[in-house]
């Protein structure tokens, strides 16, 4: 998507605006009638040392003269990267990337874009041949750091910092994904409980309400992947067995206590997550256990997935919607999506050891129906 250039339009418009005829203007700038008639119906462009002094008569800018826009609004973000995802689902890899640079082309100073850009190339790595691979995330680690070096934006630098880390680890570098995180690690201070107080203070409840809501849903979701992350830690240590049953507890009676499966569509990935600690800790029957759960909360996905509030987190959704470029919106396509929840089980080596168990095999006929 190139940016148009709209400098033909323009003219007229500002023409028009300041009551002047094309014989007005053409002899400001010393040339023909038909050559400002040319621009207006955009059978030609102005000549290049020609657009500063058009602008300095209208008193406007080179780029606001062309009519180009360096930046896509929030809209225009989402409704590229849903383009781009779609296509990394329909079209062949190469082309879907090539769309991608095409983009970041386009758009190089759109930070927010490119921080989604970077976040599409992390969640599709998978889809990548191993030559493909390296170049996609390389791809992905330099637009993190562009950010990191351009952006004044707090928030466009933290979803950089941990694309970039995910990228790194993603591709075996998990000492530069700690060198990268280690000096910007930051424990939360609670900041949106005193932002919260503040609003109320100014008489805005609805912000104060909308902001620790936000918050909470935020935090709950994270707790759960500290947790999984803690099990798989744990899994490699046999004396830590039980507290990976402890986790797994305290997990199901989180999303009990809120109701999680109501809201948060990825419950289906913290069965998943437990399933892959209790097998390499080489508990068959609690990794079955787990990847049950996985398949009945993967039942519970409404398509299109999109994160949401629900009757108790009533302005969570509006959070979201402030906070991310994207909303709600789902990290891949929906075709994806459901292919990726079969074949994260079935093409797991991690699970062969029970392959030909009944109940793996259940579980995998359920998925194959829900992926249809």
């Amino acid at each position: 998507m190139t940016p148009a250039i709209s400098v033909g339009a323009n003219v007229y418009r500002l023409r028009k605006e300041a009551r002047l005829t094309q014989d007005d203007l053409a002899s400001y700038l010393g040339v023909t009638k038909a050559s400002v008639s040319k621009w207006e119906t955009g059978q030609s462009y102005p000549d290049i040392e020609l657009l500063p002094k058009i602008a300095t008569y209208f008193d406007t800018s080179v780029d606001k003269l062309l009519g180009y826009e360096p930046q896509l609004s929030k809209a225009g973000i989402k409704r590229e990267i849903a383009r781009l995802r779609e296509a990394f689902a329909t079209l062949p890899f190469a082309q879907a990337h090539a769309q991608c640079q095409e983009l970041v082309r386009d758009y190089y100073s759109c930070y927010p874009l490119i921080a989604q850009v970077a976040s599409l190339y992390m969640n599709h790595l998978y889809l990548a041949g191993e030559g493909e691979r390296v170049v996609l995330a390389d791809e992905g680690i330099e637009l993190c750091r562009r950010i990191k070096r351009n952006s004044e934006a707090s928030a466009d630098i933290k979803i950089a910092e941990v694309v970039e880390a995910s990228l790194l680890l993603a591709t075996g570098n998990p000492q530069a994904a700690v060198e990268a995180l280690e000096e910007t690690f930051e424990v939360d201070t609670g900041a949106d409980i005193l932002l919260a107080n503040a609003y109320s203070a100014l008489g805005q409840l609805d912000d104060a309400d909308k902001t620790l809501q936000g918050a909470l849903v935020q935090s709950l979701v994270l707790s759960l992947n500290r947790l999984t992350q803690l099990a798989l830690i744990w899994s490699a240590n046999p004396d830590k067995a039980g507290k990976v049953e402890t986790a797994y507890a305290r997990s199901l009676a989180l999303i009990d206590a809120f109701d999680m499966d109501g809201f948060y569509v990825n419950t289906a990935a913290i069965h998943f997550s437990f399933a892959m600690a209790f097998i390499a800790g080489g508990n068959e029957q609690r990794t079955l256990d787990c990847l049950e759960g996985y398949e009945r909360s993967c039942r519970e996905l409404e398509f299109p997935i999109k994160l949401h509030g629900d009757d108790f987190f009533d302005m969570a959704e509006a959070f979201i919607e402030d906070v991310n470029t994207l909303g709600g919106d789902a990290p891949r396509d929906e075709a994806l999506i459901k292919k990726t929840l079969v074949e994260g089980v079935t093409a797991n080596h991690a699970f062969a050891p029970i392959a030909d168990d009944p109940r793996f095999k259940r579980v995998v006929k359920s998925l194959e129906e829900v992926a249809r």
